[in-house]
């Protein structure tokens, strides 16, 4: 961890005070604290951004294909792995989302709605996006060497995160726990590419069109 830190000292700052704030406070009272922060643009901004955490892992892999296929593969395996987990988790543990929550508990409270943003109502815990999301960029931090692309990547990841909420699919534990599954599904990922060597995986496309 020691090579990473401008991820990880940003994420342990992360984990630290979403900690806190779960158990200091209602879930329902964060959950209105934390989309209390909006704007239109934060409305256009985030309800494309959390995309990051849908498609944009697997158009990632397929850029780096043109780069190197171990990264590729690591990108795409994380997110393969990354789907276990979740489905898993998410069917052991069928909590409702804000929407159903608040309508539940709080019929009276209305939640900030984003145009064109469909809420979903069950399943949420953890957020999927967010496991994706940190996979991709935790992924990306384990092949460069720079720590300012450390913590940007860390920043991106985390905005991810902070998406779902926003867009009220999601509660602060959801994106908690989901920044630990995206992690340890990199961490997994990793073991097995290393454990099983592949003899062409450090190829890519254009290697392949210079010869």
């Amino acid at each position: 961890m020691k090579k990473y830190w401008a991820f990880f000292i940003p994420y342990f700052v992360f984990v630290l005070i979403f900690s806190v704030l779960i158990l200091c406070i209602s879930k329902a009272d964060l959950h209105l604290w934390m989309i209390s922060f909006n704007s239109p643009a934060a409305d256009v901004f985030f309800h494309y951004y959390t995309f990051v955490g849908d498609w944009v892992p697997f158009a990632v892999a397929g850029l780096l294909l043109f780069y190197n296929y171990r990264i590729s593969l690591f990108v795409l395996g994380s997110q393969l792995v990354c789907g276990v987990f979740s489905t898993t988790i998410k069917h052991l543990w069928n909590e409702p989302r804000p929407i159903l929550y608040f309508q539940q508990h709080f019929p009276a409270i209305q939640l900030h709605r984003v145009l064109g943003e469909h809420l979903y109502t069950t399943h949420s815990f953890p957020s999927g996006h967010t496991i994706s999301a940190f996979a991709l960029f935790f992924a990306l931090v384990l092949y460069t060497k720079k720590p300012s692309l450390h913590f940007l990547y860390f920043i991106l990841a985390f905005l991810g995160g902070y998406s779902r909420i926003y867009l009220s699919q999601h509660f602060a534990v959801d994106v908690l726990a989901g920044s630990f599954v995206g992690i340890l599904a990199v961490f997994c990922t990793k073991y097995l590419i290393d454990t099983f060597p592949i003899k062409w995986i450090d190829n890519s496309f254009f290697k392949l069109l210079k010869k």
